[in-house]
């Protein structure tokens, strides 16, 4: 029955927006970069292993984000503006088309290296595909959720997102052949500026929670 409250255009603005900062297009340099010497059936076992990854993420911020906040005494508003400044960074580095999403150091390189299987976690789930700002904004809608109605609203957006992002990784070397390096990079920074909107919104939304009095109220 819950499923007559869900909003259809919430549901699918926040599967579009969930999808556009995760930014699996921004991804496919680095993807086919790390596969490139790999077998057609091992390529696609690292996207099978990265997407169910990126789904157990985001599923887990729904789920447990609310109760990680209160063990570490931290305010939702708090939480809202440190994801809305991780969007802004992450924006920011799209406008610049970097696909690195954070740093990895020499040795977790050489590792991924070794041992192709790893880089489904990381770095290609983690943190390329659901990094800080992902699971922020999970963590931050599911704790302004006034019911769980909404919660399996979240965790629908997130498994679809999954198998978006397992569609696109697919589709790889075809994509890049037709728009081009150029064209990933336009359609990337076309994304950041969705990804710095919303990043911004949620700085002044915390923002005028935290100081009413800013806001007029």
């Amino acid at each position: 029955m819950f499923l007559i409250d869900i909003d259809l255009n919430k549901f699918i603005g926040t599967v579009l927006f969930l999808f556009a900062i995760a930014n699996p297009i921004g991804v496919i340099p680095v993807f086919l970069s790390l596969t490139s010497s790999e077998t057609f059936s091992l390529r696609h076992k690292i996207i099978i292993t990265a997407s169910i990854a990126v789904a157990i993420f985001f599923i887990s911020a729904v789920l447990i984000g609310k109760q990680i906040l209160i063990f570490f005494n931290i305010g939702l508003n708090d939480f809202r503006i440190t994801g809305g400044l991780l969007m802004l960074f992450i924006a920011f580095n799209m406008f610049q088309a970097r696909y690195s999403r954070v740093n990895q150091t020499k040795g977790e390189n050489e590792e991924a290296e070794e041992n192709i299987k790893e880089i489904a976690i990381t770095p290609l789930a983690f943190p390329m595909l659901a990094g800080p700002a992902e699971l922020s904004m999970l963590m931050t809608y599911a704790s302004d959720a006034k019911s769980w109605s909404y919660k399996i609203l979240l965790i629908f957006a997130s498994i679809i997102v999954a198998f978006l992002i397992a569609l696109v990784l697919w589709a790889a070397l075809p994509i890049e052949k037709l728009i081009g390096k150029t064209g990933i990079n336009i359609s990337t920074r076309i994304t950041a500026l969705i990804v710095a909107s919303i990043g911004i919104s949620f700085i002044m939304t915390g923002i005028k929670n935290e100081f009413p009095m800013l806001a007029g109220i």
